[in-house]
């Protein structure tokens, strides 16, 4: 807890900044990223300064609406929409500053920035400010919150030390801390482990048991290492009932793991592509998805298949009738 109050009492700095006029890590400043469209390279900066407010208790009205207004800037115009807690926590801030109804017009502004605030946002909203309630694990998420790294990996050190047995739902926590901190390698014997312990269960299901081998796969493509992830589509083929999870997303998510090794792999994943093309042509093309079409596409392009002019006409023909 104190790594990070410490840590949030950094921002002083650019709280000292706002008030003698420079604003370049704070204020609104749009950008377009090639994933969600409009967004705000500013908003970590605002959501480090709104908790720094919060935590250290700062009674500043002029830093709190100037950060309320940039806020809404970002909450209107960004293309993934979102509440987002900077917004929460400024809203908590600044109705210390509304007794005579000063601020009306902008809390009713928030509500009415986006379809999710429209739906979730609340203006009379508080938050807690006590930061001695926070836990372990509370200082963790707030640390991946805010992208502080460096105590988040220090913390999550800490809090590996104190489970005395780890559990499927243990190790999925410590994998989405690993994921986010880039250790890669430790997340490997984690899925290995949940893997061997769905294995070695006296009551397992075969969608247990192909969902285990899906989430090694995806890992081994996550860290472009396509042997491995080969390796374990053609295990999951040879030695599991996949017919029974055919009618399941599961099976369709079996199909991409595959599409992406041969795609990646095509030199050896000759024999999966031709496993993989039969089964996609058993799917019900209604069930099918964007991300189904775009690697086999793929896959179908790095294996020189015809079938992937195909499967591009069928794919311009979804995305027609999806934008209709």
């Amino acid at each position: 807890m104190e790594q990070l109050r410490t840590k949030i009492e950094e921002q002083q700095a650019v709280y000292q900044a706002l008030k003698a006029g420079n604003d370049n890590t704070v204020r609104y400043k749009e950008f377009h990223n090639g994933e969600w469209g409009t967004d705000d390279e500013n908003y970590i900066g605002r959501l480090r300064l709104a908790y720094y407010f919060l935590c250290c208790h700062i009674d500043d009205e002029e830093a709190v609406a100037f950060l309320f207004e940039e806020e809404l800037k970002d909450r209107e115009r960004n293309s993934f929409q979102g509440i987002g807690s900077t917004l929460e926590i400024l809203t908590h801030l600044i109705r210390k500053y509304n007794g005579d109804g000063k601020y009306a017009g902008l809390l009713e502004r928030a509500k009415n920035a986006n379809f999710d605030c429209a739906c979730g946002y609340d203006p009379d909203g508080q938050m807690e400010d006590d930061f001695g309630t926070n836990s372990l694990l509370d200082c963790i998420y707030l640390c991946r919150e805010m992208k502080y790294r460096d105590v988040m990996g220090s913390l999550v050190d800490e809090w590996k030390k104190t489970i005395t047995e780890w559990s499927d739902s243990n190790r999925r926590v410590l994998i989405d801390f690993n994921t986010f901190l880039e250790r890669n390698a430790e997340n490997e014997k984690l899925y290995q482990e949940q893997l061997a312990e769905v294995l070695s269960a006296k009551k397992r299901s075969t969608r247990d048991i192909i969902s285990g081998y899906k989430n090694l796969i995806r890992y081994y493509i996550y860290i472009c290492d396509y042997e491995k992830a080969l390796c374990l589509c053609e295990k999951v083929i040879k030695t599991t009932d996949y017919g029974q999870i055919r009618t399941l997303r599961l099976f369709k998510d079996i199909l991409e793991a595959c599409f992406e090794v041969t795609a990646n792999h095509s030199k050896a994943a000759a024999g999966l592509w031709k496993w993989a093309r039969t089964e996609l042509q058993k799917v019900p093309q209604s069930s099918w998805y964007g991300n189904l079409y775009i690697k086999g596409i793929a896959a179908a392009k790095a294996m020189n298949d015809p079938y992937g002019k195909q499967l591009e006409q069928e794919y311009e023909n979804f995305f027609a009738s999806f934008r209709r």
